[in-house]
Parts: C-alpha cells; sequence; structure tokens
C-alpha cells in the first residue's frame, strides 16, 4: 500500500489513509489534505502506523483531477450511451471510477448526476478509494488492463458532464421536503447534531449508500456556523448508519410491516463501545491488532484488560466502606453462533503476555472449570496434617505427643486466569446437585478465601487471585444458565460482552511479533509499576463524575437482566483502576473512570440484548410473552388463567402481574360488562434507542463521546463492519498481453465502455 501511495503522491495527487477494507478516512480529521498535499513523511508515518490501510486519492483541484464513479448497470449504460475519452479506470466493486483532469473552477461532489442513479462525480473536497485498496466486500481495485495512469494521460471532463453539473439545482417540492432545504442552508450551534441526525437519516431513506451519504453531509457541514469537529460528525453518521442497517427492508418501494409486538422487534443488537472505552495502551492493542483479525475488537479490549488485572496480581486495589476490591475480574464473551471468532481474539491476547510474563502465560493460564474442588486445588494453600509422635519401639512404644506435617506444599502463585472457551460446559456442571463451583466462582471474584467444607476434601485457597474468560453462543447461555444461578449472584459478577466476526480475512491476518514488541514493552512497564501500587483512589474530576453516575448504576433494575448486572459499581471501578495502571498512574482520573464506564454501558447493552426484559419467573415471562402475541387485543384474567391449564393459582398469578406491573411491561385497563368490572391486561411496548426521539437524552445514548485518544474511534467502529460472504472472484481477464481496449473510438467521440460494459455483464453485473 505505502508505495502505491508514494507512487500517486508523486504524481501530484493528494492521498489519504483509510481504514482498512472500508472507504472513510483513518484520520479524524482529513480536511487540511483537501488544500494541501501532504509530505512523504507524512505518508509514510500513516503506513507504518496502518500498514493495511487502503489509500483515498483527495479529488478536486488540490490533485487536479475529478473522478466520474459509475456504480451499477444503470450508470454504465448512461455513460456507454453518452460517450467517454480513453483515459485512465478503475475496476470498483460494481463498476468503475474515470479519472479526468480539473476543468478549473469548482467541481462540487454530486450524487445521482442528472438524476442517473449510481452516476456520482467526486470533485473539490471529495476523495475515492485507490488501488489496491481492498473493497469492504473483499475486492481489490485494480487499474483497468491499459488503463493506468502510466498508459494514458487523464483526459478532459467531457461536455456533457460538466453540463451536468452546472444545471441548477431544482427546489424540492415543499410539502415533501421544505425541512430538508432549510436544513441545508446549515444551522447554528446548538442544533447542529440534531441536524445532522435527520438528514443522514433522509439521505439513507433515500436509498443512498454510505460513502455518497458522507461525502453530502461533510459539504453540508462546511456551511454550519461553526461546522461540527470532523470526529463528531462521523460519530452521528455511524450511529444512525447502524441504526438504518437495521430497519426493515423495501419491497417494491414499500416498507414491510413490523411486527412491533415481536420480542426481537423490541431489542436490537448493541451499538459498538463509545470511543472512550478505546483509551490508552488497551486501545493501542486493540488498533494494532485488529486489521488482522476477525475477532470483534470488543473481544481483544476485554480480555486485554482481565489478563491485565490478572498478570498483576493481588496488588492494587480499592475500597469500598469496609471491602477491599482487587483487580480480577469475570467476563464472557457471547456470540450469536460458533463464528464469532472468540477464540481468536484470545490467541492475540495470550501471545501479547507471553512476551510480558511467560511464566504466568505457561502455567497460570488453565482451563477445565469442572468443581469447586478443582478450583480450589489450582491455588490450593499448603495442606498441613497433624501425625502423632511416638518413643520406642515394641511393647515400649508410646505416644509422646503430636505434630504438624506439611503434606502438600500447595501452588505459591495464587494467580490464575481460567479460561473456558466453552462456558456452557461450565454452567451445565452448575445443575449437578452437591456440586460447589457456584459458590467458589462467587467467593474467588468477592474476597479471594475458597474452601469446599467436605471430610474428603481438606483443600482451602486464602489470597487467591482469580480471573475468569468464558466464551459462549447466546442459545447455550439461555438454555443452560438457570434462575437459581442467575438470582443468586453467580451472573452479576461477570461482565456479559456481545461479540461477533468484524471482517473477513480469507488468508488470516500478519501480526508479526516486531508489530508487538513496542506494546509488550508498555504493557510490561505497567505490569512492574502496577505490582508497587496499594490502594487506588480518585482524583477529584474522577470524583465528581462518580457523584454523577454513582445513583444510576447502583440503582437496582428489575428482572433477569437487574439480576446479571447489580454489580455495576464494582465493576466500574475494577476496570478504571485497570485503565489507570496501564496509564502508568495510581489515582483514578476522569479519562480512566470515562474509559470504564463506556465499556460498562456496552456490557449493560450486550444484557439487555441477551436477557432482554424476562423477569426470571417463568409465570410471568409466559404472561408477557402471550400478551404481546395477543398485541391490540391484550388478555382477561380468565385467558391468562387457561394459559396455564388452570394449573396455577389466582394468588400465583396475580403476583406474576403485579411484578410485570411494577416492571412497567404490562398495563391494566379495566372494562364495563354490566357486571363487575373486567380486567383486560396489555403488553406495552418497549422504547429502544431506535424510537428514541433526538432529545438531549437520546442523543448521549446514541451518539458516543468525542474520543480521548486519535484514531480510537476508528477501532471501535470496525466492529460494525461485518462481511459475511467470501470475496467475490475478480472479473475475468484477457490473455496476458491481450491490452482490453475498453473504448471505441468513431469519429473523434468514444462510444466508449462497449467492451468492459460487456466484460461487466458476463462477469454477472459485479
Amino acid at each position: 500500500m505505502l508505495s502505491a501511495a508514494l507512487s500517486y503522491a508523486a504524481r501530484g495527487w493528494s492521498v489519504i489513509p483509510l481504514r482498512p477494507r472500508d472507504k472513510r478516512p483513518l484520520l479524524p480529521a482529513w480536511s487540511e489534505y483537501q488544500n494541501r498535499r501532504p509530505v512523504e513523511q507524512e505518508i509514510r508515518a500513516w503506513w507504518r502506523d496502518n500498514p493495511e490501510a487502503n489509500i483515498g486519492v483527495v479529488t478536486g483541484a488540490v490533485s487536479g483531477l475529478v473522478v466520474l464513479d459509475l456504480d451499477g448497470e444503470t450508470a454504465i449504460v448512461y455513460a456507454k450511451e453518452k460517450g467517454l475519452p480513453r483515459t485512465p479506470t478503475v475496476r470498483t466493486n460494481k463498476g468503475y471510477h474515470v479519472y479526468f483532469t480539473h476543468p478549473g473552477g469548482t467541481v462540487p461532489n454530486a450524487v445521482s448526476l442528472g438524476g442517473v442513479r449510481g452516476l456520482d462525480l467526486r470533485g473539490d473536497r471529495g476523495y475515492v478509494a485507490a488501488p489496491p485498496s481492498v473493497h469492504p466486500s473483499g475486492r481489490r481495485y485494480a487499474w483497468a488492463r491499459g488503463r493506468g495512469p502510466d498508459d494514458l494521460p487523464l483526459a478532459p471532463l467531457p461536455e456533457w458532464v460538466l453540463k451536468l453539473i452546472q444545471r441548477p439545482t431544482e427546489t424540492p417540492a415543499p410539502r415533501d421536503s421544505f425541512w430538508v432545504v432549510e436544513l441545508l442552508q446549515g444551522v447554528p450551534q446548538g442544533q447542529r447534531n440534531d441536524a445532522a441526525t435527520k438528514l443522514v437519516g433522509h439521505w439513507f431513506g433515500k436509498g443512498l449508500p454510505e460513502d455518497e451519504v458522507w461525502l453530502l453531509l461533510t459539504e453540508w457541514n462546511r456551511k454550519n456556523s461553526p461546522p461540527l469537529p470532523e470526529r463528531e460528525l462521523r460519530a452521528v453518521f455511524d450511529s444512525v448508519a447502524r441504526r438504518e442497517a437495521r430497519k426493515p427492508k423495501r419491497v417494491n418501494g414499500e416498507a414491510e410491516e413490523e411486527d412491533l409486538w415481536s420480542h426481537k422487534s423490541l431489542l436490537s443488537y448493541p451499538e459498538s463501545p463509545a470511543p472512550d472505552a478505546f483509551y490508552g495502551l488497551a486501545g493501542d492493542i486493540v488498533q494494532t491488532v485488529d486489521p488482522h483479525t476477525e475477532a470483534d475488537p470488543v473481544a481483544v479490549l476485554a480480555q486485554t484488560l482481565i489478563a491485565f488485572g490478572n498478570v498483576i496480581g493481588r496488588t492494587a486495589y480499592f475500597v469500598a466502606e469496609a471491602d477491599k476490591h482487587y483487580l480480577n475480574e469475570f467476563a464472557v464473551l457471547v456470540g450469536s453462533s460458533a463464528k464469532g471468532r472468540k477464540g481468536s481474539s484470545f490467541g492475540h491476547v495470550r501471545r501479547l503476555f507471553r512476551m510480558v510474563d511467560p511464566e504466568w502465560e505457561e502455567n497460570r493460564v488453565q482451563f477445565g472449570l469442572s468443581s469447586g474442588e478443582g478450583l480450589i486445588w489450582a491455588v490450593h494453600d499448603p495442606i498441613e496434617k497433624e501425625e502423632p509422635v511416638y518413643e520406642g519401639k515394641g511393647h515400649d512404644k508410646r505416644l509422646v505427643g503430636r505434630e504438624t506435617v506439611i503434606v502438600d506444599t500447595g501452588v505459591e502463585d495464587k494467580r490464575l486466569l481460567a479460561y473456558e472457551a466453552e462456558f456452557a460446559s461450565t454452567l451445565r456442571v452448575l445443575q449437578r446437585e452437591g456440586n460447589t463451583l457456584s459458590a467458589n466462582i462467587r467467593n474467588a471474584w468477592d474476597h479471594g478465601r475458597l474452601q469446599s467444607l467436605t471430610k474428603n476434601s481438606p483443600a482451602k485457597a486464602t489470597d487467591a487471585h482469580i480471573s475468569i474468560i468464558g466464551h459462549i453462543t447466546k442459545d447455550e447461555l439461555l438454555r443452560y444458565l438457570d434462575t437459581t444461578e442467575a438470582g443468586n449472584g453467580f451472573g452479576n459478577r461477570f461482565q456479559w460482552l456481545c461479540v461477533r466476526r468484524s471482517k473477513v480475512l480469507p488468508e488470516g491476518g500478519n501480526l508479526r511479533d516486531e508489530d508487538l514488541y513496542p506494546l509488550a514493552e508498555r504493557l510490561r512497564d505497567a505490569v512492574e509499576f502496577a505490582k508497587t501500587v496499594g490502594e487506588m483512589k480518585r482524583d477529584e474530576a474522577a470524583r465528581r463524575l462518580w457523584y454523577e453516575v454513582y445513583p444510576e448504576l447502583s440503582e437496582g433494575k428489575p428482572g433477569l437482566l437487574g439480576a446479571m448486572i447489580a454489580r455495576a459499581e464494582a465493576h466500574v471501578m475494577r476496570l478504571a483502576c485497570i485503565y489507570a495502571l496501564l496509564d502508568l498512574s495510581a489515582v483514578i482520573r476522569e479519562e480512566h473512570l470515562k474509559a470504564a464506564l463506556a465499556l460498562w454501558d456496552y456490557c449493560e447493552r450486550s444484557a439487555r440484548f441477551i436477557f432482554g426484559d424476562a423477569l426470571g419467573d417463568p409465570v410471568a415471562d409466559e404472561i408477557l410473552q402471550a400478551a404481546r402475541r395477543a398485541a391490540e387485543n391484550g388478555l382477561t384474567r380468565t385467558e391468562i388463567r387457561d394459559l396455564f391449564g388452570r394449573h396455577q393459582g389466582g394468588k400465583r398469578i396475580a403476583s406474576a402481574l403485579s411484578a410485570l406491573a411494577a416492571a412497567g411491561l404490562m398495563t391494566m385497563r379495566t372494562e364495563e360488562t354490566g357486571g363487575r368490572h373486567a380486567e383486560r391486561w396489555f403488553a406495552t411496548q418497549i422504547k429502544t434507542s431506535r424510537d428514541c426521539d433526538k432529545s438531549d437524552l437520546c442523543d448521549k445514548s446514541l451518539s458516543p463521546p468525542t474520543p480521548s485518544v486519535a484514531n480510537v474511534a476508528n477501532v471501535a467502529n470496525t466492529s460494525q463492519k461485518k462481511t459475511t460472504e467470501p470475496p467475490a472472484p475478480e472479473p475475468e481477464r484477457p490473455a496476458e498481453g491481450k491490452a482490453v481496449d475498453v473504448y471505441q473510438s468513431v469519429d473523434d467521440r468514444d462510444t466508449a465502455l462497449d467492451e468492459i460494459y460487456q466484460e461487466w455483464k458476463e462477469g454477472g453485473g459485479k
């Protein structure tokens, strides 16, 4: 990539790095390169830090070129009929980028030029992905045979294109879009986020692709007073783009009706954590690993934090009331299927920590959570036994006392990272009668004192420093986690994080040891520093923030979800301490607390997606599901009683209804029947981010805050760019040595695209 970027720069083109396998800029702000070309040192630094980054060529006067984007058959056929001169041309995923010289003046970026779908123009302040960049589908951008910049000079922009861009824009019909016309004039500070959200939703609603919407948004932002920072603008764009991707598909221009009462429609997959979660060294690790793995960045982040919290041992801690909280944490990565690439994420983390503490990685990372006694044995104390002391022999032998002897020296290193790639097997073990694993796991998280009160198990462990990482699918979790373990506190000792495959890498990654050495050195310094730290406290800024968030963190929530996230405050503080130590700080600063809150927010949204609004009460949950199926008809008390074949008593049903009403999941309406009043119960519709209006509160929940570290937002958003199909094959090329004459000239005017269009058709229009 670097050599290609340098060659483009040598031509006088302004280049910028794009996200790997993506079309969006990697730089937090790239607008300066619309007015100046980067120097060689800048280009080398970009691709040294991000060797897999795609290449963007900035169009407009700064590079002296404009690009006509032919995206799809409609645009290709239209351009074929209009005619194009011979000029450098790039094969894209569904069409071509055709390069021309800049005609002078100002050339605007245009979408659906002349009303032709897929006929777009990249002019001043625009950019295109250039070869050999990789499209999100996996296909590479490539110069058409015989149509590279070394083969042909840039041709002038055709007259018909100039006429289209000079044509005055028609005013949209006020009845349909007067508010769009008004917003497009620009808005003042205080209205920019709301206006950006509306415009992005409007453009997506018209069916425009993401890259075109982004260009329109950046053009509009320049009219604002003042413009939004690019990071903030991108946060709005990404949030709306993810939300639009979850909307129902359109059939014949009509949106398919959504079943608002369907349980699935109420809970959507959680959006990526806010960029704050990827703060500091942990974020740098994720950013380095991410281009080389299909794993979710969240998986790499969470396991990095937990591994660090374990490798430092029982050293740093914070105090909550009378309890010391050391930094051993538990987390379970929950995928929708076995294809979530959970295991590969831990492999990268383990490889890094092998460089930091090889003895810990080899001996203290273990698997096999199958019994409480086994967990104790992995960190057990020395075992002592009293034995009688005798004097004399034979008939003169007599007992003179007892002495304590050590029959087992125990485990000196009390650190243990229990890694369970099949956490479902651990949950199945918990269901066995008499198994003590659940109790010992809870004690391990709380205080590190483990003991089994059985005659045949004399082992115990004190000051154990145990962390747990588990991997499981959502279906397995819901099948094997029973209400007892959810309610007894086992579940809320864990962070539950949704993860999924982030991208497709058919040939895997290419993460070299030398790429990890600088991170390993920083990590080693942080580990050594943490071992010198005792009690940790918040500074004044973090203390003020904690006072703001504590009431909500500590507020109980109803149902199974509430049971699973009941230890929010402790989890947040443990995470904040880890972020601080990675920053070589013995004091928890505001940025550390913000990072922990951002990750915990994702944990809570993951738990809501996994466990939904179930109360953990089978009677109440069955009533709620039936009420949703009944929709606006609701259920009478008789119909509710009949759900259980009259096997549930009135008091039991009344208790369930009371719990549902208290949780805000159902409401009751009385009806006149001519006699006694009748009750009819209705399921309430849960308000999610999809339904959220654009109030300040909703903005905070939907739009992540400005990242604390440059480029970290790029890592966070990568998990949403998911490719589920293998890369499409390259279009078939002619035999070596035979150039493709993609444009056939007639009477000094190219009829254009005949052969290339035919080739495109034979390739299936791809």
